[in-house]
């Protein structure tokens, strides 16, 4: 256990994994079971610069009374405690997507061609995606969290020790490892997606999540499965560690304001207003809403499932200077044809050598709204909400369709030494040197 007087960002890093360590690692499961000493890590999340959780232990409380005496004679817990958290950080090549849970490949990056929904894995319940694991590190004071004691260039268990390394599979030494507090969120689910662009401000992403559990962690190492079963057990009995963090390998620090462009499949509408076209865009705003409903049963501490709400309605909001008019009048949308109207929304964000980091998609959006806006000595601006409705596992005519520059989306482990699709490779193993007692639920090891 570190002793510190403050803790600051400056120690501070976050890593995701699946659920399910052991049933979901794919071509390495059999590894982690004929070698009961081996353990995973994590894959770090990158560019992050906001994280932040609360837990509410009173809402699922309920106090019991009787007749005969004012105060409570005792407390129950009958809800789930759902801890929520939020995180941030700079669009970067796409990785993060990828790591979790989102498809980063729904647009073909050859053809452009419409592949998959942004969240086709979380619809069809892919235990690989649906949920995640994450780990928030802190090590000791007044040092960096990507910098290490180990020597550089030192191969230890497919990955190399020392400073601001590739991959985030580089090995703490012993007495770093002590030092290195963890906080673990079991089960988390993703409320919401919002991706942000602004003339000025560095293109980000911002998501709100819960969680089914938490463990604190005095230690990196020896890490146990958050995770929890529907009937409150640990998912399994993987282990997990964390390795040193990095900066990680995209080949763009992050990307400009300058570089993202907003097109239209129909510029003009029967309503008027302005050529969506035409216009000086300020600020554009994509978010996708993910909430869920539990399902609870009788004999099931926890609920037994947690499906999306449906429908599921992306909103884009752009907020810009107005150049001119169009013609069009709004009895149309009761009378003729308007309110059918759609357009195809591409937002598109490329890297300083023009080439393309990432493309968002709504098709079949609508106009939801616009708004006018003149003040004394400042340009009219006008605002836009466009909505489109997420469709079904395979349905490309209408949605809300992603693609980033990395391809790699890495969901499961794999003995294979090198990344291929949907597997990490086979460094984010490491031998544990101890081996460690099954997990109990009361709370001890």
């Amino acid at each position: 256990m570190a002793s510190r007087t403050r803790i600051i960002s400056q120690s501070k890093a976050l890593y995701v994994s699946p659920t399910g360590t052991l049933p979901n690692c794919g071509a390495g499961a059999s590894l982690l079971t004929a070698l009961a000493e081996s353990g995973v890590m994590p894959a770090q999340l990158h560019r992050v610069d906001t994280f932040s959780f609360d837990i509410d232990l009173a809402g699922g409380r309920q106090d019991v009374r009787e007749f005969g005496q004012l105060a409570r004679i005792g407390t129950i817990t009958l809800g789930d405690l759902n801890p929520s958290f939020s995180l941030g950080y700079y669009l970067g090549n796409a990785e993060n997507e990828g790591n979790l849970g989102f498809d980063a490949l729904g647009i073909n990056p050859a053809t452009a061609a419409l592949q998959d929904q942004f969240i086709s894995g979380i619809i069809d319940q892919s235990p690989n995606k649906r949920e995640k694991n994450l780990f928030l590190s802190t090590v000791a004071e007044g040092k960096d969290a990507f910098t290490t004691a180990g020597s550089v260039g030192t191969a230890s268990a497919g990955g190399s020790e020392g400073q601001f390394i590739a991959n985030p599979t580089g090995r703490y030494t012993s007495g770093e490892i002590v030092a290195t507090d963890v906080v673990s969120f079991g089960n988390c689910t993703f409320n919401s997606y919002t991706v942000n662009f602004s003339v000025g401000e560095i293109p980000r992403v911002d998501i709100e999540g819960s969680a089914e559990n938490i463990t604190f962690n005095t230690s990196c190492s020896g890490l146990y499965n958050p995770s929890l079963a529907r009937d409150g057990s640990r998912a399994d009995t993987g282990q997990l560690m964390l390795g040193v963090p990095s900066t990680g390998l995209m080949d763009v620090l992050v990307l400009r304001p300058e570089d993202v462009t907003l097109s239209f499949s129909n510029e003009t509408m029967k309503v008027g207003g302005t050529n969506y076209g035409d216009m000086h865009v300020q600020t554009a705003s994509i978010e996708v809403p993910l909430s869920r409903t539990p399902i609870e049963a009788l004999g099931s501490a926890k609920a037994v499932a947690q499906p999306l709400d449906f429908p599921i309605n992306v909103t884009l909001t752009v907020n810009a200077l107005l150049k001119q008019l169009d013609a069009g009048q709004l009895d149309l949308m009761l009378t003729g044809s308007a309110g059918n109207e759609t357009t195809n929304v591409t937002l598109k964000v490329n890297a300083e050598n023009g080439q393309s980091r990432h493309i968002y998609k709504l098709q079949k959006a609508v106009l939801d709204s616009q708004g006018f806006s003149t003040t004394l000595d400042d340009n009219e601006s006008i605002d836009l909400v466009f909505s489109a409705q997420i469709g079904g596992v395979g349905q490309t005519d209408a949605g809300f369709f992603y693609s980033g520059y990395s391809p790699i989306q890495p969901d499961r482990y794999s003995t294979t030494v090198g990344n291929s699709n949907e597997r990490f490779p086979a460094g984010f193993y490491y031998p544990k040197l101890n081996a460690m007692g099954p997990y109990n639920a009361g709370g001890t090891a």
